[in-house]
């Protein structure tokens, strides 16, 4: 009866040491599932509340534009504004810029386009850009007028409507082809407007052509982006420029060695642009039907086919209808800009050319 009662006891206190090890065990895996469940959690809530803050405050940049915002009045002005952009986004990796034009007083279609060039390569690399337009109401007009609104977008990501009475136009393309037809149509409307007749205009459509094939040629993926725009700047004369936001023609061609020692002690980058218009030197794509186009273009500005041809590229400004404006700049431009203008007698020229 005794041994009986100790083996029961005996038993019991097994039973009681099992029972403490297996709450014990079931403790342990409790508080080891409940930890990794917290860290998960934590790690989520971290990371939610990182994208949280991401999303609601982005970096951004503002950047200022001066009173005076004309390319052909103040070339420099212009080029560091634009260079501001470029080191702003290089250094600092900014998601939003923020482009403050309101106290601008005096504007011109070239830096518009420029301007809007600039935006869809911006654009491209998923830059978002937010652009105050001048309180001035004539700088303001011109915006909406130029075509410029066409392109942009408000903060609610719809487009902005704006019933234009002109045929002012702005054409922009970033990838491997031009667009013939919009091409073609906003010549043949510039030539109704200063004749009547809407007809094609071959000088103007072939030396766009060439200014479009040089940009989409030379650049590389990221830099395929010109625009081209036309405006109405009264009854008699019509405005075009092309933009091209790439490397410049300076940057694009291929120098003997002979040459760049001359060059080195006789020429400045003037001298080398214009002589680059009169085929001088050839590309860096060694393509035998390349570096036609600039002569072609020069050609076309001698014969006086367009009047008032100017170039700006990499830190040249280049004045065809007077030479002595040409001249080296301070700043450096990375890309280039075409301005020159039509009217009726450069129509009649071309079209009595056979004549002469």
């Amino acid at each position: 009866m005794k041994s009986s009662n100790i083996i029961s006891r005996i038993r019991l206190q097994l039973r009681q040491k099992k029972t403490e090890r297996l709450r014990r065990k079931s403790m342990a895996k409790k508080k080891k599932r409940n930890s990794t469940h917290n860290c998960q959690k934590k790690i989520f809530l971290e990371r939610k509340t990182n994208n949280r803050n991401n999303f609601r405050s982005p970096k951004k940049v503002k950047i200022t534009a001066n009173t005076n915002f004309s390319l052909m009045q103040d070339i420099e002005n212009i080029i560091t504004f634009i260079k501001n952009i470029d080191d702003s986004i290089k250094k600092n990796n900014y998601k939003i810029v923020e482009l403050d034009l309101s106290q601008v007083v005096n504007i011109d279609i070239g830096c518009i386009s420029i301007l809007l060039a600039k935006i869809n390569k911006l654009t491209r690399k998923h830059i978002q850009t937010i652009c105050q337009l001048p309180k001035d109401i004539k700088c303001k007009q011109m915006f909406f007028e130029s075509g410029f609104s066409d392109h942009m977008r408000n903060l609610n990501g719809r487009k902005i409507t704006y019933s234009r009475k002109n045929n002012n136009l702005m054409v922009n393309r970033g990838f491997d082809k031009t667009s013939n037809e919009q091409l073609g149509s906003a010549i043949k409307y510039s030539v109704k407007h200063l004749t009547g007749v809407e007809e094609c205009y071959r000088p103007v459509y072939s030396i766009a052509q060439e200014m479009c094939a040089n940009s989409i040629e030379h650049a590389n993926i990221n830099n395929k982006n010109w625009l081209f725009s036309v405006w109405y700047k009264n009854t008699t004369e019509v405005c075009f420029t092309m933009t091209d936001v790439g490397e410049g023609i300076l940057g694009t061609l291929r120098r003997k060695f002979s040459q760049i020692i001359k060059e080195k002690f006789l020429k400045d980058n003037k001298d080398i642009l214009y002589s680059a218009f009169e085929k001088k030197y050839t590309s860096v794509t060694e393509d035998i039907n390349r570096n036609k186009g600039l002569p072609k273009i020069k050609n076309i500005s001698d014969k006086n086919y367009i009047s008032n041809l100017v170039v700006i590229t990499n830190d040249v400004f280049l004045d065809f209808s007077n030479s002595t404006n040409s001249r080296v700049l301070n700043r450096k431009f990375n890309g280039t800009f075409y301005y020159w203008e039509l009217n009726q007698n450069c129509i009649e020229r071309w079209k009595n050319r056979k004549l002469s």
